[in-house]
């Protein structure tokens, strides 16, 4: 069902107030039906996944925690911000596909033509930028987790449009360690932050640090394809395995 409701959200585009909802709803009706036991959730999480869908669950007592609750660089799994404070913005829209800025800032740069919009049909009118159709898409997070060395690692890619044709990527480095007390959550740190371009000499890496911001990322559900974890300020996501590495 969930994989049903996910195959019609437009990638990088805000979702329907309504569809939100029931993304929501079905994810939390499938953390209570997990079929890995707690003691092994860690250890399926070892290889390779990308990011499909993420929001903030307004339901959650983690996302009215704190005045600075709408920042949440730490727990997207792309290393950006889901909708501002958890809420449903006056757009009618709640989720999102892959954001990598805040959504205000990201629609702006989409309106000006600077970042590539996705979620929009091309001139055939086929949605070449729909969750699960198998073509590429201008933003795209995945992620890396070596249980071995204790290290994820996060990477955006990003096309953007003007002032000239770019191709780059954003990797984050983050550090972990299972938390003592649930065997489900891992702590975060998160130590570099590297951005580099494609044809071209930029590529600068951001050591963050005593700076680098840390928080928990809990695992409600996880098989062998998908996977879905919340973060410490209410975040939900949810990711497809697209290799799996045992240790």
């Amino acid at each position: 069902r969930l994989i049903r409701m996910l195959s019609s959200v437009p990638s990088n585009a805000p979702t329907p107030r309504k569809l939100t909802d029931e993304i929501l709803q079905a994810v939390t009706q499938l953390e209570q039906q997990c079929p890995t036991p707690d003691d092994e959730v860690l250890a399926e999480l070892a290889g390779n996944w990308e990011l499909l869908w993420t929001a903030q669950d307004p339901n959650s007592a983690e996302s009215k925690r704190g005045a600075f609750s709408w920042i949440n660089p730490l727990e997207n799994q792309s290393y950006s911000n889901n909708p501002s404070g958890g809420e449903i913005s006056s757009s009618g829209a709640g989720g999102r596909a892959n954001p990598i800025l805040p959504r205000e800032i990201q629609d702006t740069l989409e309106n000006l033509g600077i970042l590539e919009p996705s979620g929009r049909k091309d001139a055939t009118g086929d949605d070449s930028n729909e969750i699960g159709g198998g073509k590429s898409t201008p933003i795209r997070s995945s992620q890396a987790i070596d249980m071995n060395r204790s290290r994820v690692r996060n990477v955006v890619s990003v096309e953007l449009r003007r002032p000239l044709p770019v191709k780059g990527s954003l990797i984050v480095d983050v550090g972990f360690k299972p938390n003592r007390s649930d065997e489900r959550r891992i702590d975060v740190k998160f130590d570099s932050c590297r951005l580099q371009l494609q044809n071209s000499p930029i590529d600068i890496t951001f050591p963050l640090g005593i700076v680098g911001p840390t928080g928990w990322l809990r695992t409600g559900y996880i098989d062998d394809t998908m996977r879905i974890t919340r973060g410490h300020k209410g975040s939900v996501f949810i990711l497809s395995r697209t290799a799996k590495r045992r240790g």
